[in-house]
């Protein structure tokens, strides 16, 4: 009887450890499953006209230096074309700070005013409703400066050289044409020669206009990078404004 009851008490305690070591199994691999991450929806906006970097940050709740970030084809957060794609990245989304490396590039940059020699070799994708010719000699002079508060280098600094005769108040590139109509300046949506040319989040110069209503441009601090002049050629219909002498 004795040896019996041992075996029953053996059996019961060896079940129990059994079951205990099962659970705790179970258990354990429950705890290991990771949640399931939930992907974000990938968001993709096509740049029209009037849109900048800040309005369209401001649509889809987050600001123009995480979109800058999350778009290594912008060069310039100041400058977005018609055409364009931007991003828009996660809310919890890591980016590389471009936007502080293109601030600390445009910090320590000087326009040099001795003439010196590049030789650029442009190979860059058009948006629609762009023609591209970009030239930079590196040979600029400047014009009468005098009374120019723009920060040298950007495309408002250039703009206000070509054209003293416009007020420096006329805020970032892509608010000229409303500030200056304010102002009593003639503005219109036709190109002309010697006009000021404005498009979302930039200014440049109307060199000439062509018969087939393209004009060709000159700027500074597009494509040809920060403090160089490049030029180019807009088709008829860009959605531009103009400022007019």
């Amino acid at each position: 009887m004795t040896i019996k009851s041992s075996f029953v008490a053996l059996g019961a305690m060896t079940l129990l450890a059994l079951t205990f070591s099962q659970t705790t199994l179970a258990k354990s691999d429950s705890d290991n499953k990771k949640p399931a991450v939930k992907k974000e929806k990938v968001i993709k906006v096509k740049v029209k006209a009037g849109d900048t970097l800040t309005s369209i940050a401001t649509k889809y709740k987050t600001n123009y230096v995480r979109l800058f970030n999350a778009n290594k084809g912008l060069i310039n957060p100041d400058i977005l074309e018609i055409g364009d794609v931007v991003r828009i990245p996660g809310a919890k989304e890591k980016l590389p700070n471009r936007h502080a490396e293109f601030a600390s590039q445009v910090a320590a940059a000087s326009y040099a005013s001795t003439p010196t020699n590049y030789n650029y070799n442009y190979s860059y994708a058009p948006a629609q409703n762009y023609s591209y010719n970009y030239s930079n000699s590196g040979t600029y002079t400047a014009g009468s400066t005098a009374g120019n508060t723009y920060y040298q280098g950007y495309c408002t600094w250039y703009a206000k050289d070509k054209r003293p005769d416009l007020p420096n108040m006329l805020g970032n590139g892509g608010q000229w044409t409303a500030n200056a109509a304010r102002q009593g300046f003639s503005t219109g949506t036709t190109p002309r020669a010697g006009a000021i040319v404005e498009t979302p989040g930039h200014v440049a110069y109307v060199e000439r206009v062509n018969a087939d209503g393209s004009y060709l441009i000159s700027e500074m601090n597009g494509s040809a990078g920060f403090g160089n002049v490049g030029t180019r050629t807009y088709s008829k219909s860009t959605g531009a404004t103009f400022i007019y002498k």
